[in-house]
């Protein structure tokens, strides 16, 4: 998979359906300075007061540079989380993982429990 931009003139909205384009066993949450999850529908661009730059995103990043990049470009925290089968699990204990190996994860075990489910 090659690398790939979150632009700050998008939606967050926009930003989901990128990532999900890419990590589709991940998702990517993002919360504002008071740690409010912010409204999908709101441009990045208007929440952001120093970085008009888009923040390059490499699939062999681990998820902790990734987080660390987003803080430091855009001023937002995010957050990514794992599909584990039935629900969206933090990945804060696998933060040294690379999103590409924690989307194949969240694949492997999507694929076990829709197995279980058969």
């Amino acid at each position: 998979m090659k690398p790939f931009s979150l632009n700050p003139l998008d939606s967050i909205h926009q930003l989901y359906q990128n990532w999900e384009r890419h990590f589709p066993f991940l998702k990517l949450r993002i919360y504002s300075p008071s740690n409010q999850l912010i409204d999908e529908n709101i441009p990045l661009a208007t929440l952001i007061e120093f970085s008009t730059t888009e923040l390059k995103v490499a699939p062999n990043m681990t998820v902790r540079l990734f987080v660390e990049g987003f803080q430091n470009t855009f001023g937002l925290r995010a957050a990514v989380l794992r599909h584990t089968g039935y629900s969206w699990d933090e990945t804060e204990n696998t933060n040294h993982w690379t999103l590409t190996e924690q989307n194949q994860k969240g694949k492997e075990q999507s694929q076990i429990y829709s197995t279980k489910e058969s």
